[in-house]
């Protein structure tokens, strides 16, 4: 493997971290990475050897001010030679492309249409606590995590609930396979899906997300075969991951720490502001970004196509941005968080997301007044793009 330093990276910010296989991930990776940045003084902005070299961006203050300026550091996919093919948008373009791209699908995530489905979360996800209920225990990740939101997008896609357990495994090779031929076999397996649908639908289109891409007009013109497999295999791989790793954190948390759970039992009317404090302690997701030009920013000479990795799962434990970070606190006045991003790249499902996870708690809360972690065993974890644990066993008592 190599693992050459450039001559512009200076060695007192080389960090050897893999964002696949670190030790640090493998366990409580929010609280482990804070404690490894502050107590071995890991700059906030390091270069790593591993996966072909690339800068890391853990500090929050840093991280805001970078992603804020796309003209330097680019999401177009052309400077950041570790982006995953096939390329996915509209995550991978700048503005104005990036806007343009997502107003194709933004009528499906707006509040209004998420509001309308509420009806049928809150009855998707009762029924399906229903049927752990009377049993006494579940493992949370299976169970759960990759059943009710992955369930919720397979709807929206118009995708049959039979293909969920193939669909999730490919979603996860991609996004956390520590090899990167393994990541872009699944990518482009996940890919010839998106595509295969799209073709079922071309004399045929529904009211499905697939159907509203392959309908859509991008600068006067509908999309080519390249813009409809990245703006369906984005969709997927948000769907089929992001709030199932987000749910499971959160229910690893409050499983370990009955007293703030005791709090949302107790006063359910708290559940909006614990479900954003439970987003900054554990956010999942991570972003991508490429130089443009040779630059310097923050006193540190980044070149053309350096690749940047933007550990944004840390950005809510800032104590630069928020006081006693590790601490949760449902009556904070405000959860600073990118756990769904910022700006013009905030994630277009992030209001589905916070509702889904929202309803999830109210749901479970009504219906299992206490819990615990089988075992008391530590919850293993899994780094990569986006965090999840691997398994999490609760149980409760039947009543």
């Amino acid at each position: 493997m190599d693992l050459t330093i450039p001559p512009h990276v200076p060695p007192h910010l080389v960090f050897d971290f893999d964002i696949y296989t670190a030790p640090e991930l493998d366990q409580d990776p929010h609280s482990t990475m804070v404690e490894l940045l502050q107590k071995r003084h890991v700059p906030a902005i390091f270069f790593t050897p591993r996966n072909g070299g690339h800068w890391i961006v853990a500090g929050a203050v840093e991280g805001l001010e970078m992603l804020r300026d796309f003209e330097r550091f680019s999401s177009e996919p052309q400077y950041n030679a570790n982006s995953r093919k096939p390329w996915t948008l509209p995550n991978q373009s700048d503005p104005p492309h990036h806007t343009d791209y997502r107003r194709i699908i933004n009528p499906a995530f707006v509040p209004k249409a998420v509001a309308e489905m509420e009806d049928h979360l809150r009855t998707l996800c009762g029924a399906m606590i229903d049927e752990l209920q009377p049993i006494g225990a579940c493992e949370f990740v299976e169970d759960v995590g990759k059943r009710f939101p992955v369930n919720v997008f397979l709807r929206l896609a118009g995708a049959p609930e039979v293909d969920r357990t193939m669909l999730v495994e490919l979603t996860e090779r991609v996004v956390r396979h520590p090899i990167r031929s393994e990541r872009e076999a699944a990518s482009y397996a996940l890919g010839e899906y998106v595509m295969k649908a799209y073709e079922e639908r071309r004399n045929a289109p529904g009211k499905d997300l697939l159907s509203m891409v392959l309908g859509g007009i991008f600068q006067g013109r509908p999309l080519n075969q390249e813009e409809l497999l990245g703006m369906g295999l984005l969709l997927f791989l948000g769907g089929l991951d992001t709030v199932s790793s987000t749910l499971s954190f959160v229910m690893s948390y409050l499983g370990r720490h009955p007293d703030h759970y005791r709090q949302i039992v107790q006063d359910p009317s708290i559940i909006p502001s614990a479900v954003e404090e439970l987003i900054r302690c554990h956010s999942v997701a991570s972003v991508q970004r490429g130089v443009r030009e040779n630059t310097e920013h923050l006193g540190i000479q980044f070149k053309k196509n350096d690749k940047m990795f933007f550990m944004t799962q840390l950005y809510g434990l800032d104590s630069r941005r928020v006081s006693d970070p590790l601490q949760v606190d449902f009556g904070r006045p405000v959860s600073p968080h990118l756990g769904f991003g910022a700006g013009p790249h905030r994630c277009i499902g992030s209001h589905l997301a916070r509702t889904e996870v929202r309803i999830f708690l109210e749901e479970w809360t009504r219906r299992i007044p206490s819990f615990s972690i089988s075992g008391e065993s530590s919850v293993r974890t899994r780094g990569g793009h986006v965090w999840s644990p691997i398994a999490l066993p609760l149980f409760w008592p039947y009543q």
